[in-house]
């Protein structure tokens, strides 16, 4: 009898294990991967048109049921506003099997759009078009219709809304204008069609192939300052006896003084096992990229001086960091200490006005730097 089949098996959700064994083998009549692709046009405050890709894990205990966990990555462009984007986490249920009806509940961050107005008079006029990254969370439906075994067609609605408060923002305009409050979009609604391929086929899953959820906390004394809380996901596939990759993504706030921040990443790094499965404590180093809020100040003026504007705000930059950490092992939990330190580059803003209305944008490069503790599950 072989190692394997020593143990008994035992059914679950996804596909089998084996008792005493970190073995775990998933199932495509019980679990696979989905690949959606659509196209859209969103509307609340402005129009805009943009496209989806979505990647989610589906269980499907019966013919006419499932549910779902993934995420969603949606990018916009608007004539005034240019690119936005969004990144949300996805938690569903799905009816039917031919024809199928799913309900999904969507939390993560992304772009909000606000509109800036000041005026003088009937003739004198300037307005800005800009963005900045926040929390957002709302729902999507979808009805699909399988047009084979692995290939769906769906049409899908959405609706976001963003978390803002306006105290963290000020604006200030030159003697005998006036600046109307802004005009933020907190409320976005989108429609669109979509093709959706099913990826099928038996996985093993042991602690050497493994998924990893975590949360953590930390300080962040660089950048945006203040208390960080963040989540990620990764995946930790073993390369050799004593070291592995992990690939991922992640999520965190920063809440400091006066405001806080948002930011999204991927990451790439390798955990050394440095006595190999029976390693209690691992290191881990790697590099993590993506997109976060920062603190940006604007300075515009018309030719002849008759308009000047000041304004103090957050906007999306880009950011690279390098990180390194210590994890404790004990079976499927882990307690990670870790450290980061990089940083971004914040990106122009965009004006318009009569008058030869011109300014300039407190961009450019800034530095990061973060420690963290935290709590991750194998699953």
């Amino acid at each position: 009898m072989s190692a394997a089949t020593a143990s008994a098996q035992i059914s679950t959700s996804y596909g089998h294990r084996y008792e005493s064994r970190n073995l775990r083998f998933t199932e495509a009549e019980k679990v696979h991967t989905e690949v959606t692709v659509g196209g859209h046009a969103a509307f609340g405050g402005y129009s805009s048109y943009g496209a989806d890709l979505q990647v989610t894990r589906v269980y499907t205990p019966t013919k006419a049921f499932g549910w779902r966990w993934g995420g969603l990555a949606s990018i916009d462009n608007a004539s005034d506003y240019g690119a936005t984007s969004d990144v949300l986490a996805i938690l569903g249920l799905r009816f039917g099997n031919k024809v199928y009806l799913g309900i999904d509940a969507l939390a993560g961050a992304g772009q909000l759009a606000y509109h800036d107005y000041s005026w003088r008079g009937e003739a004198d006029f300037h307005n800005r078009y800009s963005s900045m990254w926040r929390v957002k969370a709302g729902g999507q439906i979808n009805l699909g219709v399988r047009l084979s075994s692995k290939v769906s067609l769906s049409l899908y609605g959405r609706y976001l809304h963003a978390f803002n408060s306006s105290d963290k923002r000020t604006i200030a305009v030159s003697d005998g204008w006036t600046a109307e409050p802004t005009e933020y979009h907190t409320d976005r609604f989108t429609a669109g069609v979509a093709l959706s391929f099913d990826i099928n086929h038996e996985t093993r899953l042991s602690g050497d192939n493994c998924w990893q959820g975590g949360v953590y906390s930390g300080y962040s004394f660089s950048g945006n300052e203040g208390v960080v809380l963040g989540a990620e996901l990764l995946h930790f596939k073993r390369t050799n006896a004593r070291g592995g990759a992990v690939f991922g993504l992640g999520s965190y706030q920063i809440f400091g003084d006066d405001a806080s921040t948002n930011a999204i990443y991927g990451q790439a790094g390798y955990r050394v096992l440095p006595k190999g499965s029976r390693s209690i404590v691992e290191i881990e180093l790697g590099v993590k990229a993506g997109l976060g809020e920062y603190a940006k100040k604007t300075c515009s003026k018309t030719e002849d001086n008759s308009l000047q504007t000041y304004a103090d705000g957050y906007a999306i930059g880009a950011l690279m960091k390098a990180y390194a950490g210590v994890n404790f092992h004990f079976g499927r939990h882990q307690i990670k200490l870790a450290g980061d330190f990089g940083g971004h580059y914040n990106f122009g803003a965009d004006f318009e006005g009569n008058r030869g209305y011109d300014g300039k944008a407190d961009n450019g490069f800034g530095s990061d730097a973060a420690v963290t503790v935290g709590y991750a599950f194998s699953f």
